[in-house]
């Protein structure tokens, strides 16, 4: 489908767009039109979101008329054609040429067929499920009302199924792999059928892909568009007895253990009781995974647009699972919200079902496109992991051996060999080089180091997970405490107490420390404890350990390991991704269109080699610049050089700590806050300066002289504490009284304030960036990187790969301000380096535009105080 189907098409914004925003969505139609990749740079507050909803769907409403348009007039041609078919003397041709026109007639035929069947099955469905809400309205109720006792009842009947568990362990051994896959999400699936055209629309988080929703629900497809999130078991599974185990792993093998299980031990009722019923099996089939309520919840997703606290609530209304009513809703989805991590592995691409081929990709927040690919792509394993696994590998083959079949006992025994080796290689390299400095290796040096060249890795990774040896070896940590296992073994073999008495010993140290050694509890520890999942638990360490061996198979030349040398406490292994492109080029060619966008997408090469690979060829690739909405007017941006006492600001790593800097930044806060009204954050390089920053200023008096005009926040490290810091601060922007003017927010760059948060109008008055943050330069990570696209790219591409890893995040704390065309705000940078011309170039394009360089103190200050006076006076 060419640009020439719709040359101007018509844009239903909710209301008058700004012609940036008209530019943007036309440019995004005809490059999804025209089958290209796009780069699309939108400063953030500019609409992007519902720019990017309006223009996509206008699209694909365009296109599936345009499939039945053109369908109805190819069969209109055909039937003429064939009825006008007039004899010639090659009546043998003729007669072949009206039997192949027959044919492709009844193929369109039949392919129009399907579409209007299908959209009135659809239709039949949106009656169906408003029937359906009036009857489900009237249980919901009672439902929650038995809540709690269902919950205590699915608990009790839990019971009694351990109880025939420690009886005997036959859900611990291995068992013969079979042939056939049966590991498989146990799913039917649908036969191919005509290519239902999909737009999946990607962001950085969930609550991103909530915004989305949130969009969409403000354009005029909200009552024709099924629009389906897709997440994991993690996010969507109300299953309490699953949920408990934490580890994403281990919650997939536990859901897939109890679809196959054919005891219906603990099912919920109509009337919301548990049905009890004879338990044949260990594992409880689950109670959510009732195929008439998937498919009601299925019709709903459909039906009704909702994100995913609202999907989940109506999952829990109908006792239906999520997580399988979205994969079910998916094949009918028009669109589809997914995250990035379920985006750039293949793993979880085929783990959700995503259908990519001559679909749309439209990703947002692209920004961090290539490190989310690198992240997926590496494979951590720490010491603690490899010990542990270590240790209750050799504990299972002691208990289980004699039960295990010769194949499995050789594939424990390997695996256990190559453990060792992979634990001995970080232990040996710290007793060589006496410090914890880490090293880069290639993937054939690294398996000849670490003695593992000979070994065909690939089966064995098979064997472990077809065998689900990590859950199983999971449930054996769970269920046997070590002092228990002790007592087993002095009994089977006396004769190696000693030895064995000091193994275990060592052990139960990393254990439960405060078990007493009374019977009572050793029998209560007996039972599965599944409900708790440690770190360094053996089932998670595994998984890390399979995935790592994956990685070696690969033997990618772009691959690295990097060996960082410790005990078994510190020392750890990952694997390394040095080109994330060649993993992301699938997605590319796979899709009809790919569109990265985001605030700031500089340096714009990054994103053309993830969407063309090696090749050089960028014609299929549009890149689109647009303007911010705000006027240059409502943003001043400052570069400042010099203190209020004419100390440089220079805060590298070495000078940042020095007294006379932190007073420097102290006496600028306070003139901030002095002048800026309403809310002012300040960024800082990490955690550990954020602190030194406030405890200086703390003992100097400089906090409770800010406290006299801006009560001070600082953003906590635990997640679930910023919604309340930020509810608090917004409070104490909006009170003013006396000589209190708003507040002062103390941030970390690349925390969790500094991305996908807005402080629009009075919650950001000011944004403060003290010092460039910087990367370690001394990482080897990052050294073998620069290293990398030195090679590769070209010279001083490693340069320019580190000084856009620090300006990416700059500019995402500066997009935390400006939202909206009548917004405005001030950015002051506090960094001389700020005002060279290469980092001014990688600023954004609207803060260029009113940028200030090489301030000193009184320049800049006398600059801010007229850009707030003059906005005071237009308020007013």
């Amino acid at each position: 489908m060419g640009t020439e189907c719709n040359q101007h098409p018509t844009f239903h914004f909710p209301f008058k767009p700004y012609s940036i925003q008209e530019k943007f969505m036309k440019e995004l139609y005809f490059t999804i039109d025209n089958n290209k990749a796009g780069v699309f740079e939108s400063p953030t507050g500019t609409g992007k979101s519902l720019s990017i909803c309006c223009s996509a769907l206008q699209w694909l409403k365009d296109y599936n008329e345009k499939v039945i348009a053109d369908l109805e007039c190819e069969i209109n041609e055909l039937k003429i054609d064939v009825s006008n078919s007039t004899s010639n003397d090659d009546w043998l041709q003729e007669e072949y040429n009206k039997i192949e026109k027959n044919q492709t007639l009844s193929s369109m035929q039949l392919k129009l067929d399907k579409i209007k069947k299908r959209n009135e099955q659809l239709l039949e469905m949106k009656r169906r499920v408003a029937k359906q809400k009036l009857k489900i309205t009237s249980k919901t109720n009672d439902y929650f009302h038995n809540s709690q006792k269902i919950k205590k009842e699915v608990e009790e009947n839990k019971e009694n199924v351990l109880e025939d568990l420690v009886s005997e362990d036959n859900d611990l051994v291995l068992e013969e792999c079979e042939e056939k896959n049966d590991e498989s999400d146990n799913e039917e699936i649908a036969e191919e059928d005509e290519h239902n055209m999909k737009i999946y629309i990607s962001s950085r988080t969930h609550s991103q892909l909530s915004q989305f929703v949130g969009e969409i629900k403000r354009t005029v497809f909200k009552d024709d568009t099924r629009v389906v999130t897709l997440a994991s078991r993690q996010h969507y599974c109300i299953n309490p007895e699953v949920t408990k185990l934490k580890n994403v792993n281990l919650i997939n093998e536990r859901c897939l253990d109890m679809q196959k299980s054919k005891t219906k031990s603990t099912s919920v009722g109509d009337e919301g009781k548990v049905l009890k019923k004879t338990k044949t099996r260990s594992c409880a089939s689950c109670p959510f995974y009732n195929q008439n309520n998937i498919t009601q919840l299925k019709e709903r997703i459909l039906t009704d647009i909702m994100d995913m606290e609202d999907l989940v609530k109506c999952a829990k209304e109908l006792k239906a699972c999520p997580y399988y009513a979205c994969r079910a809703a998916l094949d009918d989805a028009e669109v589809a919200l997914v995250s990035h991590a379920g985006i750039v592995s293949s793993g979880a691409r085929s783990g959700m079902s995503l259908k990519l081929q001559d679909n749309v990709l439209i990703m947002d927040e692209a920004h961090g496109l290539a490190a989310a690919l690198e992240n997926a792509h590496c494979a951590p394993v720490s010491a603690k992991h490899l010990s542990s696994v270590k240790t209750f590998l050799q504990l299972y083959i002691n208990k289980y051996g004699s039960r295990l079949s010769s194949k499995n006992l050789l594939t424990l025994n390997q695996l256990g060999y190559v453990v060792g080796k992979l634990l001995g290689i970080i232990t040996k390299a710290n007793q060589e080089k006496g410090q914890d400095t880490p090293t880069i290796l290639t993937l054939e040096d690294f398996v000849i180091k670490a003695d593992i060249d000979h070994l065909n890795l690939t089966p064995l990774i098979e064997l472990c997970r077809k065998s689900r040896l990590p859950p199983k070896l999971h449930g054996f940590s769970m269920r046997y405490t070590p002092q228990m296992l002790e007592e087993e073994f002095k009994k089977a073999a006396p004769s190696k107490k000693s030895s064995l008495e000091s193994f275990l010993q060592n052990i139960s140290k990393k254990k439960d420390g405060n078990l007493e050694n009374n019977t009572e509890e050793k029998e209560c520890e007996s039972t599965p404890r599944v409900q708790t999942q440690s770190e360094t638990s053996p089932g998670t360490g595994l998984y890390a350990i399979l995935d790592f061996l994956q990685m070696l198979c690969e033997r990618s030349e772009n691959g690295r390991v990097l060996v960082h040398k410790g005990d078994e406490v510190t020392g750890n292994l990952k694997y390394l991704l040095l080109n994330p492109a060649e993993h992301f080029v699938e997605v590319v060619k796979q899709c009809r269109s790919v569109i990265v966008a985001g605030g700031t997408m500089e340096p714009i090469s990054e994103f053309l080699r993830l969407l063309t690979g090696d090749s050089k060829q960028t014609d299929d690739v549009n890149i689109v610049k647009c303007d911010h909405v705000v006027s240059p007017e409502n943003v001043i941006a400052i570069c400042m050089s010099k203190g209020p006492t004419n100390v440089g600001l220079n805060f590298s790593y070495e000078r940042r700590g020095s007294g006379e800097l932190l007073n420097e930044v102290g006496r600028i806060l306070r003139n901030v806050c002095n002048i800026v009204p309403g809310g002012v954050v300040c960024f800082l390089p990490s955690y550990s300066y954020e602190k030194s920053v406030y405890d200086h200023l703390k003992k100097a008096g400089v906090i409770d002289a800010i406290c006299k005009k801006k009560t001070v926040f600082r953003e906590p490290k635990s997640a679930a504490e910023v919604d309340q810091v930020l509810s608090k601060y917004a409070t104490a922007v909006k009170k003013k009284s006396g000589d209190q003017n708003g507040a002062l927010l103390l941030s970390v760059v690349g925390g969790k304030l500094s991305e996908g948060l807005n402080f629009s109008d009075d919650l950001g008055r000011c944004v403060i960036v003290v010092g460039m943050p910087y990367p370690n330069s001394k990482s080897a990570e990052l050294q073998e990187k620069m290293s990398y696209l030195n090679r590769t790219v070209g010279a001083g591409a490693g340069n320019l790969y580190y000084e856009s890893l620090c300006m990416k995040a700059v500019n995402q704390c500066i997009g935390r301000a400006v939202r909206h065309a009548s917004d405005f705000a001030s950015v002051l940078l506090l960094d001389e380096r700020y005002s060279r011309p290469q980092t001014m170039n990688a600023l954004p394009s609207f803060v260029q535009k009113s940028l200030l360089d090489n301030c000193t103190f009184g320049k800049a200050f006398g600059s801010i105080g007229k850009f707030f006076a003059k906005h005071k006076d237009h308020k007013k």
